[in-house]
């Protein structure tokens, strides 16, 4: 639809339904609903995030960068990330990295940059404020100031001659930006924000800040301040009157001396500059206002602003996980840590073993499933390289009441298989035919999670989506993961008896 043929803001509120704009589908409400259960397991952000290999690959990325992991300790796995960096760090990176890929394929290129510079460096001091006033979630705070000019960075991806218009106009002497869009849209975009908040259920504290901005909370006016300090470094500079009246006012927010506030505030700029350089948003980078001190930071960028291709025109991952024997080794090791640790996880150890198999087995679709209490069912709880939630919902089987299938059999005989083609067609009845329509007519290897000798679920594992074959080699490798997966739960329950 075109705006213009209906006005006002309903018009353009059904502009952006239409585009769906990629930050609030699936993968972000998912994020969002498991950050809100206080009794999701960690294990569930990473699996949401495994879904989408190439949000996996730049959040690995990051997750290693100065900003996120200043010990340089290596972490190669999302699990890892989730433990390490913790739950609403990964979630912050995550929203982080789809917001930059949906406003660098906009098509009003230097406008986005300046929105998206704008947003990260705000939300970067909005957290950094919140951290000091020993706020409760300084991640929400960040996440409410990334997202608080939503409507802005709507606009200006779908907006296209209507952007242009805008522009034109507030470059005019005398007419503000807001001006502007009121002459062109008939609305203020801080309008659509406030819609688009509502509309997209996002987090309580962003749907506060926007509709009572200056409402004297104090979550809420770090909130703004964030936006302010952004705003003011991009207009007047680090040495200006106005930014001495902001770092005034973040020192008595934070309870902290002006000289203190004002090194905090300088120093997340830089913290800004790096987060989005990192995220491979070059360009925006640039454009955040580093104090006097840090412009030396500019040189590690490439000299020429497109050096680097954006990250929405990045080549795309392979469309499944190859085999990686160097990933292999490396989550094998942190395999073997989480089992070590006093506090071994039974959904870290599974969600460890589903990674490995997923992406250092370089499997197109990895289940993880468990048996009922009664042992006569067995049901997904986890799966990697799946279309939907509703196809890991159908894998649900009841034990026959006569005779077995591959599920129960290697269950009841407790040992892994490579189920080729060829056995298919020699017992039709070996596969059932629930997962025949789950999985199609292919080969895929599964095995038993045994602990304490007591066969408690099973892993089941397929490259027939790529159509790529299953070799002896990936069938020993499926085996040693699942195999250390039973060595560490075993001795986990052990460490529980004593």
């Amino acid at each position: 639809m075109n705006p213009s043929q209906k006005s006002g803001l309903e018009a353009w509120l059904e502009v952006i339904r239409d585009q769906k704009m990629p930050i609030f589908e699936q993968t972000v409400h998912h994020i969002l609903s498991i950050a809100e259960d206080d009794l999701a397991p960690a294990s569930a952000l990473a699996s949401v995030v495994l879904q989408d290999a190439s949000l996996t690959t730049r959040l690995l990325k990051l997750a290693n960068s100065i900003a996120y992991n200043p010990s340089t300790t290596a972490i190669s796995t999302v699990t890892r990330a989730v433990i390490v960096l913790g739950f609403d760090a990964v979630r912050d990176m995550c929203l982080t990295l789809t917001l930059v890929d949906t406003l660098l394929q906009g098509p009003a290129k230097a406008r986005l940059e300046r929105e998206l510079a704008h947003a990260m460096h705000a939300a970067t001091q909005a957290r950094a404020l919140a951290i000091v006033r020993g706020d409760k979630s300084p991640e929400e705070v960040f996440i409410a100031t990334l997202l608080y000019r939503v409507g802005e960075l709507a606009f200006w991806c779908f907006g296209n001659e209507h952007c242009e218009r805008v522009e034109q106009l507030a470059n005019q002497p005398g007419i503000t930006m807001e001006t502007a869009q009121e002459r062109v849209l008939g609305f203020r975009l801080s309008q659509l924000s406030r819609r688009l908040v509502h509309e997209w259920r996002l987090t309580d504290l962003l749907k506060e800040a926007i509709d009572s901005p200056a409402r004297q909370d104090p979550r809420i006016q770090t909130v703004m301040l964030g936006h302010q300090i952004a705003r003011c470094a991009e207009e007047h500079g680090w040495r200006s009157e106005e930014m001495g009246r902001l770092e005034r006012r973040a020192a008595r927010l934070v309870d902290v001396s002006e000289a203190d506030a004002r090194t905090l505030l300088q120093d997340k700029a830089a913290v800004a500059f790096g987060m989005a350089n990192d995220c491979g948003a070059t360009a925006s980078a640039r454009l955040i206002p580093l104090p006097e001190e840090y412009r030396s930071l500019l040189d590690a960028l490439p000299t020429e602003p497109d050096a680097e291709p954006p990250a929405g025109e990045t080549p795309p991952p392979p469309a499944h996980p190859i085999p990686d024997s160097r990933l292999q080794l490396s989550i094998l090791r942190e395999l073997n840590s989480a089992i070590e640790s006093a506090r071994c996880d039974f959904n870290v150890i599974m969600e460890l073993v589903l990674e490995g198999l997923y992406r250092g087995v370089g499997m197109d679709r990895v289940i993880f499933a468990l048996m009922t209490p009664d042992r006569r069912g067995l049901k997904a709880k986890h799966a990697l390289g799946m279309a939907n939630e509703t196809t890991i919902a159908a894998f649900q089987f009841a034990r026959p009441a006569i005779g077995t299938n591959i599920l129960f059999e290697t269950l009841d005989r407790q040992r892994p298989r490579l189920v080729t083609l060829a056995e298919r067609e020699r017992d039709p009845h070996l596969v059932p035919e629930g997962l025949l329509a789950i999985m199609g007519i292919v080969p895929f290897m599964i095995a038993p999670i045994i602990i304490s000798q007591k066969s408690i679920g099973l892993f089941l594992a397929d490259r027939g989506l790529s159509q790529r074959p299953l070799d002896p080699e990936s069938f020993e490798e499926f085996k040693h993961f699942v195999q250390q997966a039973n060595l560490g739960l075993t001795l986990a329950q052990s460490r529980q008896r004593r």
